[in-house]
Formats: C-alpha cells, sequence, structure tokens
C-alpha cells in the first residue's frame, strides 16, 4: 500500500453566506484515480461530501459561521485515506434589511434593522456616520443603534457593517516605516495562510477627526496629516472582500513638526 501523496494547496475559491467553494493540488502521477472526502465541521455538527476532482463546492451552510474543512484523498474507491489538509474560515454574515430610521431629531437620529440568521444572535454591527469629509464609527451588539451628537439641518449617511465575530487579529509587527510632517507610512505583516484574499482598512484618528483608508497590500502611506500632531493608526483585515473584519490593530504617533514651524 502506498499512502495517498499529502493534499497541497488547499484554499477557498469562494466564501458566500450559505455556500464555499474549495480547491487543492495533488503531487501523483496516479492521482487520477483519487476521489477525495471532505468533512465539514462546525461546534457538534459533522457531515460529509465527496468529490471526483480536486475542487468541491459545499452549500446548506450558516451565515457567519466558523468551519473547519478537512480534505481526504482516497485510493481507488476504497477505505483507505491519505492525511487530511485543513482550512477554516467564516461563511459571510447575513445581509441587512430593512435599514430605517425609527426617529430623526435635530441632533439625534436613531436606526433599525432587521438579519435573517440564526448566527445573528453571535453578530456586532459597526455603524459609519459620515456628512462630507467627517467619518466616525460607533458599535452595537442588537440591530439599532442611536446616533447623537449631530449638526442640525445637516445629511448623514449611515452605513451598517455586520461583525459576526471577533477573532484574533492576524495582524501584528505594525510599525512606522516613515514619519514626515504631512504624511506616514506603515507597514505591518499577516499570520494567515488566506491573507493573499484580504484587504485593509486603515482608521486615521486625531482627536475628534476620523477617516478611513484602504489597501490592498501590507503597507499603507497617509497624507494631508498636520505636522506636530498626535494620530492613533489602527489595520483591520477584511475577509473575502466582504464587509467582515477581524479584530484591529493599532499604533499611535505624532508627525514631524514641519520645518517652517
Amino acid at each position: 500500500f502506498t499512502e495517498p501523496s499529502p493534499i497541497h494547496d488547499l484554499k477557498e475559491e469562494y466564501v458566500g453566506v450559505t455556500s464555499v467553494s474549495l480547491i487543492w493540488a495533488v503531487n501523483n502521477t496516479a492521482s487520477t484515480s483519487y476521489t477525495y472526502r471532505i468533512e465539514v465541521v462546525s461546534g457538534t455538527s459533522v457531515r460529509n461530501v465527496t468529490s471526483n476532482v480536486t475542487e468541491v463546492e459545499i452549500t446548506e451552510l450558516i451565515p457567519g459561521t466558523m468551519y473547519n474543512f478537512t480534505v481526504f484523498a482516497v485510493v481507488n474507491g476504497s477505505q483507505t485515506e491519505g492525511r487530511g489538509v485543513s482550512i477554516s474560515l467564516y461563511t459571510k454574515p447575513s445581509p441587512i434589511h430593512d435599514l430605517k430610521a425609527e426617529y430623526v431629531g435635530a441632533e439625534k437620529v436613531s436606526l433599525i434593522w432587521a438579519v435573517n440568521s440564526t448566527a445573528s444572535t453571535s453578530y456586532t454591527y459597526r455603524i459609519e456616520v459620515v456628512s462630507g469629509t467627517s467619518v466616525r464609527s460607533l458599535m452595537s451588539n442588537v440591530t439599532k443603534v442611536e446616533i447623537t451628537e449631530l449638526i442640525p439641518g445637516t445629511m448623514y449617511n449611515f452605513t451598517i457593517v455586520v461583525l459576526p465575530f471577533t477573532e484574533p487579529s492576524p495582524i501584528h509587527d505594525l510599525k512606522a516605516e516613515y514619519v514626515g510632517a504631512e504624511k506616514v507610512s506603515l507597514i505591518w505583516a499577516v499570520n494567515s495562510t488566506a491573507s493573499t484574499s484580504y484587504t485593509y482598512r486603515i482608521e486615521v484618528v486625531s482627536g475628534t477627526s476620523v477617516r478611513s483608508l484602504m489597501s490592498n497590500v501590507t503597507k499603507v502611506e497617509i497624507t494631508e496629516l498636520i505636522p506636530g500632531t498626535m494620530y492613533n493608526f489602527t489595520v483591520f483585515a477584511i475577509v473575502n472582500g466582504s464587509q467582515t473584519e477581524e479584530e484591529g490593530v493599532s499604533i499611535s504617533l505624532y508627525t514631524s513638526k514641519s520645518q517652517f514651524l
């Protein structure tokens, strides 16, 4: 008996709300005779899916839920299995619907919304409040929020982002590569085999001023800063291009004083 070559390069090709597509490779000339068993585990729930090719679509998943997928190579349709290879990931959370204003006052707005998911009890929500260049964020553990300290007669845009879980951030070694009077360059590293599918949101805070930037790589240059000012920069990893963010990592520093001051 020759054990099937271990599966490698197992990764997600697609992650949706209720389905996940996985692909993998096998280093073996005999791999055309293999079939594959995919074990799908979430909590105490375990089920198996089979595939005759090096890819599979797994359906009927629960939104916003962590799953562990393990792929085993099976020899010639027998019960002899090679060593399994695993990947863990979250399905996307259910989209929010029926977002509406429950109350609108001069300096206060109350919003409510709904989510169709059995996993929604574990969700938290980030509410982005935007007016012109002003951006700030609030958090809520329920499907409603009261937003205060608004300016009377002003147009606001409110965006709700679903955070189905709080997982230790894959980001580490966040540091400043360059600090100038009006510009800062940050770099960081990521501990995740799925990091190639990440994008990053960088939150820039100074006093009551909050703005966000996006990056597709593990570095960013932040411009239009005020000389000699303290800033807090928080980097969030966004999974699979969705609105699902992992816990952020922060760094605080002063910009340099202007040479003209």
